[in-house]
């Protein structure tokens, strides 16, 4: 990475001793190339020149003879001027001591100090003092108390702090470092920080190239940007193109979402990001994680376009029990994989939604919730009571009805006449008024019209800025989870109404017994479980029981429901043609019972039917099975279709999923900037003030965000509807409790300061 003037810097830095061996392997391979040789001794100069001092005196220190020299002065080497005050030039050891507005100009670079000394046989300035700052001709400077500058290879090394402001205004600062004259590169290493643009920065080394304006970062870099965080092993910077360029090991953090790739463009002003290779975003709102090997993320409002073995996770967490020591429920987590051509997930508020789609969601949604056996059960149950009354009373002589008493205020005698031809009268609008008279029903109209208008405005409802979430997959769709699997050529979700919409010959198993298809399906999905699933038109459902012998229901519509995730019940709702194997004790099948109806409901265990209720215009044939044609014990289009059944999530995708990190990264510290404290104090000040500026900015957003919840909820909850503290517990996740004790302690959501840091201003606050 580095040029061999690079190499000799270092090494004039440390010391001959620590990088000896390290110089004799590079001798001995530059002496096998003489022209290399002839190079290096060409860049050396070891005749020194005064041009220009006031004065000279000859003196012995030491026994050394020593030029004394008053200046201004001016002496030349290495194609380098050496300017100062007053200078002490010890002529044996070819050094000089200059003293007083020392500076070094060569080409494009200028170094101004108090004190320095040059060492003319090793080309080595040596700048000491309370500040030593550096400048190139594009204006960039840096800033330090220890600086060694080798003339020959135009190099500058400093150490013990010093921090460098762009002509930009850019600032990187670290422990020590190196500036590169002929390639205008500066280098950084140890507690390295930069700020740029509202972009906070820290990392272990960084290479800023001034003239590209392009900062390349090592190791464990770590960059904030408003709510944003950013970390790579690998990362640069294009501060033209406001580009962060993320290479190895690299994730990203925002408010709702966390992001991994290979490669990652991320541009600093709108937030968004361009992903490549091995990507995953998780969606901590919508508890989902969204892969493939190409994406597009766009932050405000959230929309993700994945390609390229585009797949997503969909994780929930289920009920399966009571710890018998604590007494706590017992959860366990499943994910529901689904797997695409093209996968797109995207937010907008509701308010933006288009109305007519809205008005369809929710009329999918209030048909989802209707339980078409309610109504059936009201009549039963008012021709049950019936039934029963008329039973009681049979044999009995019933007394007549009573007369219904007469109201003497409405008698037909006593009411007034309708009286048309003066309301006709009264309504002739043609008459023109007398000077001063009012017309009585338009003034009434007028005064109805403005207290209708004052109540619409005073009722008017704040606009719904609910965030609305969309998903939807394309081409060669499947889904797989432990107790579901599926087959489509388009997929559709929003959480208006919470229903995935299966189109183009949709197959669902559940597990690998039960087989649904029909022209398309609903999923409805409640607390990220499935609970409903809605099978509409030539609905069709197989469980097969053996080999052979396959239980079929076939209806215009069907709807099953589930219960932890399995089928537990299943109704046909017109023209249902049934087939139902049946056992005798010893489990051996030996009758078929084919039935039609208008209607069937079914109640299982286990995934087994155990009870068949018809309902209307019921037909029913039982034939013994024994030598039964297989063709006979087939509905008409069966089609049982295990050769497309999904085995394995890794059909879908085979990717492991990231576990989140967000709370590990939390604990990176953010920038102290001690360095740019010290030497660009007004940079400092404002580095402070827009970091604190964002801080507040961020509390202000999450207490609005917070406020704005708690109105949808009180808009959209039932008073009368208790809490449920199950559903509440689930929300509450370990992520968004770490969240809240943050924003408890006044450290901020995103920006967490050095409070152990007793430089830090932040700290009393």
């Amino acid at each position: 990475m580095f040029s061999g003037r690079v190499i000799r810097a270092i090494c004039n830095r440390r010391g001959k001793a620590l990088c000896g061996a390290f110089l004799s392997v590079l001798f001995l391979f530059l002496a096998s190339s003489s022209a290399t040789a002839q190079d290096l001794g060409q860049d050396r100069d070891s005749l020194v020149r005064l041009i220009e001092a006031k004065s000279i005196k000859l003196t012995e220190i030491g026994g050394s003879p020593f030029r004394i020299v008053m200046g201004p002065a001016r002496f030349l080497h290495n194609n380098t001027y050496l300017l100062c005050d007053s200078a002490a030039w010890d002529v044996n050891a070819n050094v000089i001591d200059a003293m007083g507005h020392v500076q070094i100009i060569q080409n494009d670079t200028y170094l101004v100090s108090d004190f320095a000394t040059y060492i003319a046989d090793d080309n080595i300035v040596q700048f000491r003092g309370t500040e030593v700052k550096l400048y190139n001709k594009k204006g960039d400077q840096l800033k330090t108390r220890f600086l060694d500058y080798n003339t020959a290879d135009s190099v500058a090394t400093f150490y013990n702090g010093g921090a460098m402001r762009s002509a930009k205004g850019d600032i990187v600062e670290g422990l020590e470092g190196i500036y590169d004259s002929a390639e205008k590169m500066f280098m950084f290493n140890d507690d390295v920080n930069m700020y740029s643009d509202s972009i906070f920065l820290k990392s272990e080394m960084v290479e800023y190239h001034s003239n590209q304006e392009v900062a390349m970062f090592g190791e464990n870099t770590v960059a904030w940007k408003g709510r944003d965080t950013l970390f790579s092993n690998n990362m640069e910077y294009a501060t033209k193109s406001k580009t962060l360029i993320l290479k190895t090991d690299n994730y990203i953090a925002t408010q709702d979402q966390e992001l991994w790739a290979g490669w990652i463009d991320y541009h600093r002003e709108s937030g968004n990001a361009e992903l490549y290779d091995n990507v995953q975003v998780r969606d901590q709102a919508q508890s989902a994680i969204i892969m493939g090997d190409k994406g597009v993320y766009v932050q405000r409002p959230m929309l993700l376009y994945m390609t390229e073995n585009a797949a997503a996770g969909m994780y929930s967490e289920e009920k399966t029990g009571i710890d018998t020591l604590t007494n706590q429920p017992i959860y366990k987590r499943d994910t529901l994989f689904i797997a695409g051509d093209t996968l797109k997930m995207w937010q907008i508020p509701m308010n933006q939604v288009d109305s007519s789609e809205v008005a369809q969601a929710k009329q999918r949604r209030q048909l989802a919730d209707t339980d078409p056996m309610d109504e059936i059960n009201r009549q039963n149950k008012a021709y049950l009571d019936a039934y029963k009354r008329n039973k009681e009373n049979m044999g009995k002589i019933l007394p007549p009805p009573k007369k219904k008493k007469e109201n003497p205020e409405s008698n037909p005698d006593t009411e007034p006449k309708f009286d048309q031809a003066a309301l006709d009268k009264q309504l002739d609008r043609s008459r023109p008024l007398v000077p001063g008279q009012t017309d009585s029903l338009n003034t009434a109209i007028d005064s109805l019209a403005a207290d209708s208008l004052s109540i619409k405005t005073d009722s008017i409802a704040p606009p719904d800025t609910t965030a609305v979430t969309f998903l939807s997959v394309h081409h060669k769709v499947k889904l797989f989870r432990s107790d579901l699997r599926g087959r489509c050529d388009s997929l559709i979700y929003t959480t208006i109404d919470s229903i995935a919409r299966f189109y183009r010959n949709p197959i669902l198993w559940n597990e690998e017994k039960t087989q649904f298809t029909s022209d398309s399906i609903q999923l409805s999905i409640r607390n990220n479980e499935i609970y409903k699933a809605n099978l509409i038109e030539n609905a069709f459902i197989i469980s097969k029981e053996d080999s052979i012998h396959f239980h079929q229901i076939k209806s215009t519509e069907m709807v099953a429901y589930f219960k932890d995730n399995d089928v537990y019940r299943f109704d046909a709702l017109g023209g249902v043609q049934a087939m139902i194997f049946l056992a005798e004790r010893d489990s051996v099948i030996t009758l078929l019972n084919q039935k039609e109806c208008r209607m069937l409901t079914a109640k299982l265990a286990n995934q087994t039917i155990e009870r068949v209720r018809y309902i209307e215009n019921v037909k029913s044939d039982v034939t013994p099975t024994y030598k039964l044609p297989q063709e006979k014990m087939r509905l008409r289009d069966f089609n049982w279709r295990e050769d497309q059944l999904i085995k394995s999530r890794s059909e879908l995708t085979t990717r492991k999923v990231h576990p989140s990190t967000r709370g590990k990264l939390r604990k990176q510290r953010f920038p102290s900037y001690n360095q740019t404290r010290d030497f660009f104090s007004d940079s400092y000040k404002e580095i402070l003030a827009i970091s604190s500026s964002i801080t507040q900015k961020i509390r202000q957003e999450d207490q609005e965000r917070l406020e704005r919840e708690r109105r949808e909820k009180e808009q959209h909850q039932d008073p009368n509807e208790p809490l449920d503290e199950e559903a509440r517990r689930k929300a509450l996740d370990e992520e968004g409790r770490h969240q809240m004790e943050i924003d408890k302690d006044n450290d901020g959501p995103v920006m967490i300061y050095n409070r152990d840091n007793p430089n830090n201003p932040q700290k009393d606050k």
